[in-house]
């Protein structure tokens, strides 16, 4: 077998990750201070009627689609994590798209399936005013979600901070989501700061995932807060693979790993039958003289960090800097 086999796209990787299971009140009483009879009818009822007047946008297919000037009932099929970050808590979503976030996140969410495109009656019965669905999505699929609300594709990981753009346009939101990439990337130079002592500079990071029965190595923009973020160095290996301009997802062999001569290692684990290769591996002479093995700089992580949505930017930022303290 090749050292280096490469794989037809990332995307049937990804989606095979998606498709596989695994008011306080106050004790003052005073006239001033409370709540007139009927008010919160009208909140109610103003609130209905700014979600029944609707605006025209355009998504990343090209398509026009008319939705309600402030979405209510979304239904995210795509772009939880976009949602979390504006402090939007989608009605639905799919079992294994929420599976990659906490409890906290997941509160609330109804499940609506568990493949990309959910179950239609599920996603029916929640009676959504807006459905977001990513950009693979089928003319078929779109249409047949546009006859239970307006049904808007938005990017199949495309650049993380412009698509929290669009959903804060989607939304109504756009203030909102501007001001959380400010917060952000002022978290990543605190942390910059935070982490000096953690790493020596120039340190080479290498990522790999164990799934679908390989080791698979993706370009350094899947993992921002490894490359960017904590500014970790590629490998010579991974900087001379990534100059061809065709470079995919590549299963990558054990006999290969040397060759990238990582001082740090991050490993994703996608499921038990891949943990199970992993400590195959790890009982091999091979792995065991790797410079990051020798010197005890291996570390696993979870494999939500290849979803690359912000709210995993933000939770990512926290995962990474608790391995590097170990």
């Amino acid at each position: 077998m090749s050292k280096l086999l490469k794989v037809s796209t990332f995307y049937a990787v990804i989606i095979m990750m998606l498709l596989s299971l695994s008011a306080c009140g106050t004790n003052d009483t005073t006239s001033s201070q409370k709540l007139e009879e009927g008010e919160p009818e009208k909140m109610a009822e103003n609130k209905e009627a700014e979600s029944i007047k609707t605006r025209q946008y355009t998504d990343v297919l090209g398509r026009e689609v008319t939705i309600p000037n402030k979405p209510q009932r979304v239904v995210a099929l795509w772009s939880v994590g976009e949602l979390l970050a504006l402090n939007t808590k989608p009605v639905g979503s799919t079992k294994n798209l929420l599976r990659f976030y906490s409890e906290e996140e997941q509160k609330d969410i109804e499940i609506v399936g568990e493949g990309v495109m959910g179950d239609y009656e599920k996603v029916l019965s929640l009676q959504p005013d807006l459905i977001l669905v990513y950009a693979k999505a089928t003319a078929e699929e779109l249409e047949q979600y546009s006859k239970i609300a307006p049904t808007v594709a938005t990017a199949f990981f495309g650049d993380p901070f412009q698509t929290l753009r669009d959903v804060g346009e989607i939304m109504n939101k756009q203030e909102q989501a501007k001001q959380w990439i400010t917060a952000y990337q002022e978290r990543v130079k605190k942390i910059r700061v935070k982490a000096a002592n953690l790493k020596e500079q120039g340190e080479k990071a290498l990522v790999i995932q164990f799934a679908l029965k390989d080791i698979y190595l993706y370009h350094s923009d899947t993992f921002p807060t490894i490359f960017d973020a904590y500014e970790f160095e590629l490998t010579d290996k991974q900087k001379e693979l990534q100059k061809d301009e065709a470079f995919a997802p590549q299963v990558v062999s054990l006999e290969l790993l040397p060759e990238f001569n990582a001082d740090r290692i991050f490993l994703i684990v996608n499921d038990d039958e891949s943990r199970a290769i992993l400590e195959n591996i790890q009982n091999s002479r091979i792995w065991k003289y790797l410079p990051a093995v020798k010197n005890n700089k291996v570390y696993e992580i979870q494999n939500r960090i290849s979803i690359k949505d912000v709210t995993t930017f933000d939770w990512a930022l926290d995962e990474v800097f608790q391995l590097l303290e170990q």
